[in-house]
């Protein structure tokens, strides 16, 4: 495996982890939780595929956003699935 890729790969699991641990622990399903954990992941991994292949338009080195997006996209995530009705406990 590349590095490169492997370090995308690896990066990305732990905010998704953590995303679908603390939204069980907040009261979601267990099925909820997951598909939050799996939306982060490949969401975390598309984006740092296209800041790779868009870090020609934005002036800017690709490795340097590689290890921040997936915290960022695990945080707005976790805002915007923790706050839905749907998936509670009952």
């Amino acid at each position: 495996m590349d590095g490169k890729i492997a370090i995308i790969l690896f990066s990305t699991l732990l905010p998704a982890f953590v995303v679908g641990y603390v939204l069980r622990t907040n009261g979601k399903t267990i099925n909820f939780a997951a598909v939050g954990g799996t939306v982060v992941y490949v969401v975390s991994v598309l984006l740092i595929f296209g800041s790779i292949y868009a870090a020609g338009a934005m002036n800017m080195r690709a490795d340097d956003l590689v290890l921040i997006l997936p915290f960022i996209t695990a945080g707005v995530f976790y805002f915007l699935l923790k706050g839905m009705k749907s998936g509670n406990e009952k």
